[in-house]
């Protein structure tokens, strides 16, 4: 094949059919490579959709903040329903030690600009009726953090991005890079030779993987977080 593109995503999960809709969506050529059958099919999989803003660095603070405000009014904006709860996250307390690095953290947090508070037990029993109440002190409260689906949401973003021009390779494992004065020029997949002047790395837990392909050594180390 020889046409080329504006940019070339490798991974069809939650951040590279996003990125594709978006550049999509701005009128450059998009072409999205993944190794399975359809979006959303590695990690996203195992993703319990949690969306928040509760961090302790400022950039990620910032960064979920402007997640939390695009995935609430995702289905006014697109018109696709995903699932967007706004119900809230904590971290509650059950020793001395937890409450005084809980109470310190959430200074921090609030100077950031986090929407965030102290609950005292019975304030927090209130909000989470199944807490267990032996030794709980009091919990943190962020009360815009929420939740959507992961299969909704990259699925809407999938069919957005076709409506916009994207196109996309499925079944294709990444096989190799044409890599020219340090620059790759083109990707190669198991079936095809495709060119683009941007190459965007979205697949995941397999990303070290991808970027061995071209020479670069990245330490992405996957780890089931949840379990």
């Amino acid at each position: 094949m020889n046409k080329s593109y504006d940019l070339i995503v490798i991974g069809a999960g939650s951040i590279g059919v996003p990125v594709a809709m978006e550049f999509a969506k701005k009128g450059q050529s998009v072409l999205v490579i993944d190794s399975l059958s359809s979006p959303g099919q590695g990690q996203d999989k195992k993703a319990i959709g949690g969306i928040r803003a509760t961090h302790s660095d400022r950039g990620k603070i910032l960064v979920c903040q402007r997640s939390i405000e695009i995935f609430s009014h995702w289905k006014e904006l697109y018109g696709d329903e995903i699932q967007w709860k706004s119900n809230g996250y904590s971290f509650p307390a059950y020793t001395e030690k937890d409450e005084d690095m809980l109470r310190d953290l959430m200074k921090i947090q609030q100077s950031f600009g986090l929407n965030i508070r102290w609950l005292s037990r019975e304030e927090y029993r209130e909000l989470n009726p199944g807490i267990s109440i032996k030794g709980l002190r009091g919990s943190t409260y962020s009360p815009e953090d929420g939740s959507a689906s992961p299969l909704l949401f990259t699925q809407s973003c999938y069919f957005k991005a076709v409506e916009y021009g994207a196109e996309s390779r499925f079944n294709e494992p990444v096989v190799g890079f044409t890599i020219e004065r340090g620059k790759i020029t083109s990707v190669k997949t198991e079936t095809g030779v495709y060119h683009s002047a941007n190459v965007l790395n979205a697949a995941g837990a397999y990303a070290r993987g991808v970027y061995k392909l071209a020479g670069i050594v990245i330490p992405v180390n996957s780890d089931s977080h949840e379990a």
